[in-house]
């Protein structure tokens, strides 16, 4: 995403009189008090923080919105409801859960893709009380039983099938080993024994049963759970941070401020791309969108490059979101369907490691004026950092933004002491938008929360004067070989710098006489093109140092991803190690 200080020396040294230009600029001194020399930011905002609620700000949005479209369903036979329409079959859904006897804080899993219901699900959830629990829809029968057991979920709403797994028989051999799960409800035209329709559901309830559940909105407490998003597991198995309504509804409305999604009265259609169980799609797609009166427009269950930039065209879409493999595979779409992109007007990634050559292609291949990047943890709501659509490129190319309002953040060393400006550390947290903890897991909440609130984002980053912040990459990722602390990003960046090369991903691996060794897996844009690793390593020769040029290289054609897109560096290492690639790691 940002390429080291001495990638960037090596490649353009003006280049790098311009980052240190625009990361001096912009601060006031003498705010709050701010000693300008330490890693410590901290900033008010104009905005204060406001107590409400998912539901209660989904009810004011409809009172601002009503018959603008909140929600298009491209993939679903195109079908459109108004935010009025959405709230209606939203209540008549929460009375109906209600009917099935679920109590203030119960959990309900949503598992499944993009389509209208899980949306309908999810205020419904918030409305009626209880504990929206987010659940991947690639889990597999194991993955969806550890997850229901760890929260306890008490119903789960979901289609019949997806792709090639039957969720109502998956979910029915669920209750066999997760004695919690009492209902089960499909979004399905078909009767399954042993399980509720999403239809039969929404008509359950009387109409003063359906008239109670915006009588009782103001029984539900801002400052209560609303929310567990399970972590992508990108590196290990899944824990469960649980976020209040407080966090969800605030960390939405720093995004519209920061991202300008309200001003001169646009209604803006977001192509939303990011699934919406992930942490991006709830807040930045769904919190944001409430506020700013946003259409979510939905090309695919899941994402498809092509269906993405046929839907911007169609619907002439505003704004799109996505990660940085969505991005990229967006690009090489466009590339073959020369599709006449003309409506959008803002672009957001975020998720993952982006890196400046992929914010300049969006830039250029899309012509979008304001593509913006966004940093932030599961554990603290979504977005930490934000970039601003007015930033220089300098910025938004090299940074992930400013310091979002109402949140302090700090770095530090090994030892947690506040260092220098512009020093790399690991990057501290606090404020409205950390996670109440890990569901059931003190250990693990202590860990990543210590006693005075800050949470540990095991991030190196750097904190620039004016607030801006630089990711250098995961504490956990960097490669020790032979003294020489190598951090994967910056070779990631500078592999992509390639003509020939879309993605890198780059680890380490166990090696007896320097520690650890350079891996790089590499895909490339054209598989049919022939590029030998000796090609690779030429022209990494005097412009990265001699240690950073990986010792092994490996093409593929795909990566192994979570379903909201990241890559998974873990499973990619074993799959080398299991063929052979790769030494296996030390110990086996």
């Amino acid at each position: 995403m940002f390429l080291s200080r001495q990638y960037l020396r090596n490649k353009s040294r003006n280049s790098v009189s311009i980052i240190k230009y625009y990361t001096s600029i912009r601060l006031n001194s003498t705010e709050n008090n701010i000693d300008s020399s330490s890693s410590y930011r901290f900033y008010p905002g104009k905005l204060p923080i406001i107590d409400i609620t998912v539901g209660k700000l989904f009810e004011k949005a409809c009172k601002e919105f009503k018959n603008r479209e909140c929600v298009v369903s491209v993939h679903q036979n195109n079908i459109r409801l108004t935010y009025n329409q959405v709230l209606e079959r939203a209540d008549k859904l929460a009375a109906g859960l209600k009917k099935l006897n679920l109590k203030y804080g119960d959990r309900v899993g949503v598992w499944g893709p993009n389509d209208y219901q899980w949306l309908l699900a999810f205020i419904a959830i918030s409305r009626a009380g209880c504990i929206m629990v987010g659940i991947n829809p690639a889990y597999q029968q194991n993955e969806l039983n550890y997850c229901l057991n760890k929260v306890q979920v008490n119903t789960v709403i979901a289609p019949d099938k997806f792709r090639t797994q039957d969720y109502g028989k998956m979910l029915i051999d669920a209750k066999n080993t997760c004695p919690s799960l009492k209902n089960i409800i499909l979004w399905t035209d078909n009767s399954i024994k042993g399980t509720y329709r999403f239809s039969d559901i929404e008509s359950l309830a009387t109409n003063v049963e359906i008239e109670g559940i915006k009588a009782t909105q103001n029984e539900i407490s801002p400052y209560d759970g609303c929310n567990i998003q399970f972590t992508s597991g990108t590196t290990g198995y899944p824990k469960a941070p649980l976020l209040s309504h407080r966090s969800f509804v605030n960390n939405g409305r720093q995004i519209v401020e920061r991202a300008g999604l309200i001003n001169n009265n646009i209604h803006h259609k977001v192509c939303l791309n990011v699934p919406f169980f992930h942490a991006f799609g709830m807040i930045h797609g769904c919190m944001a969108g409430f506020y700013a009166g946003m259409t979510f427009v939905l090309e695919s269950p899941i994402f498809n490059p092509k269906n993405s930039i046929e839907t911007i065209v169609n619907e002439k879409c505003t704004v799109a979101y996505g990660t940085p493999t969505m991005w990229v595979n967006m690009l090489d779409m466009q590339e073959k369907l020369q599709a006449r992109i003309s409506s959008l007007h803002l672009t957001t990634t975020g998720g993952a490691i982006v890196s400046p050559e992929l914010m300049k292609k969006i830039r250029n291949t899309f012509k979008v004026d304001k593509p913006t990047i966004i940093y932030g943890l599961t554990e603290n709501t979504a977005v930490v950092f934000h970039t601003v659509p007015e930033d220089p490129h300098e910025l938004t190319d090299y940074t992930v933004g400013r310091l979002h309002d109402h949140i302090e953040a700090k770095v530090v060393d090994e030892n947690g002491q506040t260092i220098p400006i512009g020093t790399p550390g690991e990057l501290w947290t606090r404020g409205y938008s950390t996670m109440i903890g890990y569901w059931n897991d003190p250990e693990n909440t202590s860990k990543t929360i210590d006693e005075a609130g800050w949470l540990k984002s095991g991030d190196k980053f750097i904190l620039h004067a004016n607030g801006y912040g630089e990711v250098v990459g995961r504490l956990k990722d960097i490669i020790i070989r032979g003294g020489e602390n190598i951090f994967p990003k910056e070779i990631e960046g500078f592999l992509e710098s390639h003509n020939d090369i879309i993605e890198a991903q780059v680890f380490g691996v166990h090696d007896d006489v320097y520690g650890e060794e350079i891996c790089a897996c590499i895909r490339l844009k054209n598989n049919k093109k022939k590029i030998t690793l000796n090609d690779i390593k030429l022209y990494a020769k005097g412009k990265i140092s001699h240690f950073k040029i990986p010792r092994y290289i490996h093409f593929v054609e795909e990566f192994p991803k979570t379903t909201s897109g990241k890559i998974q560096k873990f499973k990619l290492k074993q799959l080398m190690e299991i063929n052979g690639i790769i030494p296996p790691s030390k110990g086996k």
